[in-house]
């Protein structure tokens, strides 16, 4: 388990999914939760304030109690967030690998800071009805409530929370550019990045994220459907915002986008190919922008 010491040092929760490698040579820990067993935390710096989660990689076990992989749709989504609100983690950054919905505006290679999300299944996700959690704000021993509204300027510590991430990581946008390892939205400037168009949030939504069910790529006339409405894909974030919300922890998602949606890719092996071809530099990226933020 992760001891007390440790405990009380956690102030921030990075979330990593296939794009970001696990920290090597580092302690891991595990913590107990009411809705599962959560394993393979571990620190991203020695002051032990930044605690590294590996989505795909803390929540499914094999009978020797390794951690074992999780697909999007099997990801206890409850004991991960849970866990990080016991820890003590004040604030969240979140990783997700992500599919262009409109590529001449979000191309292959750029990275953005949705502002909303959009749900396919909008089946609850929720604490309900776990005590602990009240209905339109904690009370007394209450750590959360069901209802409220996600992702609104209205959110003074969720727009701050946005701004202070935006400010850790955009210094590294210029080396990047000129690597070739990343590439501007059409509404991005270097001073903005990873930010699309303003630093702050609008009545309207800048950038929508599209959470689908997976495991599969979407079809092609699912994708014409969600262009309508989001902007990138991805297929575990949307819960983890939602449940976030809940438990009043300010998440900003950070998405890279590796492929366009199928039948949007001009990649010669289609979309999939695409997303397997960009993994080098996605890689190079998100090791800049989390020494950015860990420093």
């Amino acid at each position: 388990l992760l001891p007390d010491e440790l405990r009380a040092k956690v102030k921030f929760a990075l979330i990593g999914g296939s794009a970001v490698p696990i920290p090597e040579g580092r302690a891991t820990y595990r913590w107990q939760t009411p809705f599962g067993h959560v394993g393979g935390l571990s620190f991203l710096d020695d002051a032990s304030t930044w605690l590294f989660v590996p989505r795909h990689h803390c929540t499914r076990f094999t009978d020797e109690g390794k951690a074992d992989y999780a697909p999007p749709h099997a990801i206890n989504y409850k004991a991960l967030i849970w866990a990080l609100k016991d820890l003590g983690v004040q604030r969240v950054v979140a990783f997700g690998s992500a599919g262009s919905l409109h590529p001449a505006k979000v191309p292959v290679g750029s990275v953005c800071m949705p502002d909303d999300y959009f749900m396919v299944l909008p089946e609850a996700t929720t604490y309900w009805p776990d005590p602990r959690v009240g209905m339109f704000g904690a009370g007394e021993g209450q750590v959360g409530q069901i209802h409220y509204t996600p992702a609104t300027r209205d959110d003074p510590a969720w727009v701050q929370h946005r701004k202070e991430v935006q400010a850790a990581v955009q210094p590294v946008v210029a080396p990047l550019l000129e690597s070739k390892d990343v590439s501007l939205c059409a509404d991005q400037t270097a001073e903005l990045w990873p930010c699309c168009k303003t630093l702050d949030v609008e009545q309207e939504p800048i950038l929508t994220y599209v959470m689908t069910v997976g495991p599969r790529f979407e079809t092609r006339s699912e994708i014409r459907h969600y262009a309508r409405c989001g902007d990138v894909v991805g297929m575990t974030c949307g819960k983890e915002w939602a449940l976030c919300g809940e438990l009043n922890l300010p998440y900003v998602l950070i998405c890279t986008i590796d492929n366009s949606c199928n039948g949007l890719s001009t990649h010669p092996k289609g979309a999939l190919q695409e997303y397997i071809d960009h993994k080098p530099h996605v890689a190079t990226v998100v090791k800049a922008m989390i020494q950015a933020l860990v420093k």
